[in-house]
């Protein structure tokens, strides 16, 4: 297939594609349901009539595989589009408030409804670029709002083509592109919008904020952080299952995952079983030779090859699986890589990994390790193998998280019925199913009195 070509959006046309946007919501075109329900279904046809396409254009981003593209990327939009077609319109119905313990406003006209927010600036990364990039996007436009597009840069293929699909089936009354670098997403940051929605690190969510200020807009931000997993309070035989669902949860788009797993935290006497049991579960899934193997995936760009090069090597761990002399610069190739005895301090635990690296660190109690864990930043997950009833309940009572799950990794990602989102560093706001609804709508109370009252009435019968 042909490669699509990045044009960045010259920078003083920016100011007029945000004034456009504006007066487009403000001429009321996104009121009509009729209309956001035939903006999802183009960006469902968008999806089928160009599925090879967008397969194509993650491969040569991130060397996915047709699987892993329609799996991680392509199925849950189609999904989300299809769960907002049939719901979106109940979820949009005005609340009636529970004004029982009130008796003065008994039998008020008040009501909340859930009304546009106006223009959102979007901004999506580069490790999902065509998820992260549609998913809050049909939430957006089911909300009845208008979108500014920044994808990232760095995902160029998926870019370039995403930003021409998205511009030939969406109404370019209702959803404009901005393409390029810092400096172009500086000057569309610059304009005024009512919501930014940013997918990324938390250096660059401290910016979103920042310009967020300047106009008082809403933000929701999804950023990530060091997710653990805690091992502690299983039997031998389960530690084959754990390991299966660590390894695909840290290995999948060859570690570049916002909710993937950063590093294990292992009861003491189950350690050295578990890393016997990860590398067969790497070797299962990716064979002996994981840089020939269709499935496995490359690192996004040089500059992150050489951040995760720097981790690994200043590291005093032992590394079990992963020779550092198999790594290829110029291929982008790091391969699986599991470092053992690794300690509290160590360049592995100093920042988040985004790579194929797992470092796995020994722990005497529970306490040990939910007290680590309380040290750090909360994360955007917390996974935690166990069959015990007490860890359970301990590591739900005394973290926090955007999400918690017990005995698997990122299945909960799937799940379009409950909130995607972070807590403190890991993020702000959430989306998917209704939570999009909730999230990308103004909850505007609306109160109806009457200018004339009954006394009034019967007052001027009497007199």
């Amino acid at each position: 297939m042909s490669t699509e070509i990045l044009e960045y959006t010259k920078v003083e046309e920016i100011p007029k594609i945000v004034s456009e946007l504006e007066a487009s919501y403000f001429s009321g075109i996104t009121l009509d349901l009729e209309f956001r329900k035939q903006q999802l279904l183009a960006l469902y046809r968008l999806i089928k009539e160009n599925t090879a396409a967008l397969v194509d254009a993650m491969k040569k981003d991130l060397n996915k595989s047709e699987f892993e593209s329609l799996m991680s990327e392509i199925m849950g939009v189609e999904y989300e589009i299809g769960y907002q077609l049939a719901n979106f319109e109940k979820w949009l119905v005005s609340e009636k408030p529970d004004l029982s313990y009130q008796p003065g406003y008994a039998g008020a006209d008040i009501r909340v409804e859930k009304v546009p927010q106006g223009v959102i600036i979007s901004v999506s990364p580069w490790n999902y670029p065509f998820r992260l990039t549609m998913l809050p996007l049909v939430g957006m436009i089911a909300a009845g709002n208008v979108v500014v597009v920044k994808q990232s840069e760095v995902s160029q293929h998926t870019t370039a083509l995403l930003s021409r699909l998205l511009g030939q089936y969406v109404d370019n009354r209702i959803l404009k592109i901005v393409n390029g670098g810092p400096k172009e997403t500086g000057v569309l940051l610059e304009q005024k919008a009512d919501h930014i929605c940013y997918t990324g690190s938390g250096a660059v969510g401290k910016i979103m904020v920042t310009a967020a200020a300047k106009h008082l807009a809403k933000v929701t931000l999804e950023l990530g952080g060091k997710s653990p997993v805690i091992v502690y309070g299983l039997e031998k035989q389960d530690l084959d299952i754990a390991a299966r669902r660590i390894i695909w949860g840290k290995l999948i788009n060859c570690g570049q995952t916002c909710l993937g797993v950063d590093y294990i935290l292992v009861e003491k006497n189950l350690r050295e079983y578990l890393v016997k049991q990860l590398v067969a579960a790497v070797k299962e899934f990716y064979t002996e030779n994981p840089k020939a193997s269709p499935d496995y995936g490359r690192i996004i760009a040089q500059r992150h090859y050489d951040r995760i090069f720097n981790l690994v090597s200043g590291s005093k761990g032992d590394v079990v699986l992963g020779n550092i002399k198999d790594w290829d610069r110029e291929t982008l190739y790091i391969p699986p890589t599991i470092v053992d005895k690794v300690e509290f301090g160590d360049s592995l635990l100093s920042e988040e990994i985004f790579g194929p690296i797992l470092p796995v660190v020994s722990i005497d109690s529970i306490s040990q390790a939910l007290t680590y864990v309380n040290q750090n930043d909360h994360p955007l997950a917390i996974y935690c193998f166990t069959n015990d009833s007490e860890v359970k309940s301990a590591v739900s009572k005394f973290t926090r998280s955007g999400s918690l799950v017990f005995n698997d990794t990122m299945m909960h990602s799937g799940c379009h019925s409950v909130p995607f989102g972070g807590v403190g560093p890991s993020g702000t706001g959430a989306y998917m199913g209704k939570a999009s609804i909730d999230n990308f709508s103004h909850h505007k109370t609306v109160m109806v009195s009457k200018l004339h009252s009954l006394d009034q009435k019967l007052d001027k019968l009497y007199h």
